[in-house]
């Protein structure tokens, strides 16, 4: 069993880890997963606020909802809360994950910017200005000087992420070219960035005057409205597929076993085909008060397939601590347990380890794979999960984030707590395979 278990690893590492490298090394996509890290604070605060609201505090949340059964809630408690704590809400809402694209188009940039070594900072700035030049001057229909909301909500994201790219790279080439103002050295280093960045700038701004002229005159549609239709819809559509989550799930899992980081290698793919998605079931929730049409989104393989973080590895610990008759597993996993509630995984990974290990590979691989279909069939086919549209916090407990990411779909929370289960069971005969594996001596 072991034989074949080990030129199974052997065959995944060649087909698989010459694309993981290459994945790695590019700079787009280093530079797309790393202004998404640096949006954490904005979106698990949006998150957080989305939660309480949906959960807990309007009279049509899940709790609010049963809170306004009682007659003096309703009538006392309930306006106050409607005047005062839920405006509140609503505007830390509004600006944080309502108007989201922008801040993405500046940590982007400023990602790009910072791995070709030129200021970051201005090539944020002026890649978000850039965006605001495609934008139209009017809304359909409005007045002169009104931008509409679609230019800031999911239709926008994969418009934003261009944007950053292209900008970036217009301006690191004119800054790498010298054609900038070059300032004593006696001046201030933020005055003397500030001149440097003005031609560098103005040709930014000039490119994309044109580009959105041309769009807007000559093609005679936004250029957003362009991508949308063109890229970002068939990307979308494509995403919505299961063979895609489960495709991408295979191969996270699957580098996580070489000992890359899976999730960073994946997560461009994902946040570029899955986030629009989160944000459009957001939408149709919060603001459209209609029905969700995205089964699969940024956060479903985290709620249905991760418990524990990559490999579903809480299942693992919890079947060690039951079944194994190894001494150093057993201790391993009762230090690991705790970190593992909160989706913090290292020390399984790389301490037990599960990187490499040729009898946890099956299990540590499938689990998730199976478990994230199992995730979108309860979601799309049989509806029995409510739509994920709340990003909760990547250190929320298994089964908790389900409930907290559906607001409150009891249905997606028993889903979650089945793959769960499956996980556990899953690893189950790996672990009494590995007992009749005698232990490395450490020399």
């Amino acid at each position: 069993m072991s034989a074949i278990l080990n030129k199974f690893s052997v065959w995944l590492e060649k087909i698989l880890l010459p694309v993981a490298e290459v994945l790695g090394r590019q700079r787009h996509l280093s530079a797309l997963r790393d202004g998404i890290i640096m949006l954490m604070p904005i979106s698990m605060i949006g998150a957080v606020v989305v939660l309480l609201k949906d959960v807990i505090l309007t009279p049509g949340s899940l709790i609010g909802g049963k809170l306004n059964e009682i007659a003096f809630y309703k009538w006392n408690i309930q306006p106050i809360l409607d005047k005062t704590l839920v405006p509140v809400l609503n505007q830390i809402w509004w600006g944080t994950l309502a108007l989201g694209i922008m801040f993405t188009i500046f940590t982007i940039s400023y990602s790009l910017a910072v791995y070709y070594k030129v200021d970051g900072v201005s090539a944020g700035v002026i890649s978000t200005i850039a965006y605001l030049i495609l934008t139209p001057q009017a809304a359909e229909g409005g007045q002169w000087g009104t931008i509409s909301w679609t230019y800031f909500n999911s239709e926008a994201m994969f418009t934003g992420i261009l944007v950053a790219f292209l900008a970036t790279e217009i301006f690191r080439w004119v800054v790498q070219k010298g054609w900038t103002f070059k300032m004593p050295e006696q001046v201030p280093p933020a005055v003397s960035k500030a001149f440097s960045a003005i031609i560098p700038a103005g040709i930014v701004f000039l490119v994309f005057g044109i580009i959105s002229t041309i769009f807007l005159i000559g093609i005679e549609i936004p250029v957003k409205d362009y991508i949308n239709h063109m890229i970002q819809k068939p990307l979308m559509s494509l995403g919505q597929s299961p063979f895609t989550i489960i495709l991408l799930t295979f191969i996270s899992q699957v580098l996580w076993f070489f000992g890359l980081h899976g999730a960073t290698i994946v997560g461009p793919v994902l946040d570029t085909l899955y986030s629009p998605a989160l944000s459009a079931n957001a939408e149709a929730i919060l603001i459209h008060n209609t029905e969700p049409t995205h089964a699969i989104t940024r956060s479903m393989m985290d709620l249905y397939a991760m418990h524990g973080g990559a490999g579903a590895t809480l299942g693992l610990v919890i079947a060690i601590i039951i079944f194994s008759k190894r001494q150093e597993y057993k201790q391993l996993s009762k230090l690991a347990l705790a970190p593992s509630i909160f989706q913090i995984n290292e020390p399984m990974i790389y301490g037990l380890p599960v990187v490499l290990n040729p009898i946890l590979c099956i299990p540590f691989i499938l689990a998730p794979t199976i478990s994230v279909f199992i995730g979108w069939f309860f979601t799309a086919v049989v509806p029995i999960a409510g739509y994920v549209y709340i990003s909760p916090p990547w250190v929320t407990p298994p089964i908790i984030s389900a409930f907290i990411a559906t607001g409150g779909s009891i249905g997606a929370t028993a889903v979650a707590a089945g793959t769960f289960v499956l996980s556990i069971a899953m690893y189950i005969p790996f672990i009494l395979l590995a007992n009749k594996e005698l232990p490395v001596k450490k020399s």
